[in-house]
């Protein structure tokens, strides 16, 4: 025996209300990564070679921004793939209740085959 998945919009809805939820903590996650902001925390360290020019500090300071920048693009996909998915889960929510409504007004009973 076949057994047939039974579909919930209401449960669906549910489901996306929990995906977009998830899509403000990406957000909320993404504005708490700040990067290093005012003063450079590693000081002014000089190159043990004293080469001149190179700062190992600043070379810190700059590779710890460019991670941040990278970490933001991906808090930002994230968020958005999360918005995208609860709008799906709302469409096919959509669509469930609409082919409900559908099939209750044209299904035909011809002979007693069918019992409900």
């Amino acid at each position: 025996m076949t057994r047939v998945a039974q579909s919930d919009p209401d449960s669906l809805e549910h489901v996306a209300g929990k995906v977009e939820v998830l899509h403000d903590h990406f957000k909320d996650a993404k504005s708490k990564m700040t990067g290093i902001a005012g003063q450079n925390p590693f000081g002014d360290i000089r190159h043990p070679d004293n080469r001149p020019g190179e700062h190992p500090s600043e070379a810190a300071v700059t590779t710890l921004h460019s991670f941040r920048d990278r970490m933001h693009g991906q808090f930002d996909a994230a968020a958005e793939l999360m918005k995208s998915t609860g709008g799906a889960l709302r469409e096919a929510a959509r669509a469930l209740r609409e082919t409900e409504e559908a099939a209750k007004d044209s299904l035909t009973v011809k002979d007693d085959s069918l019992q409900v």
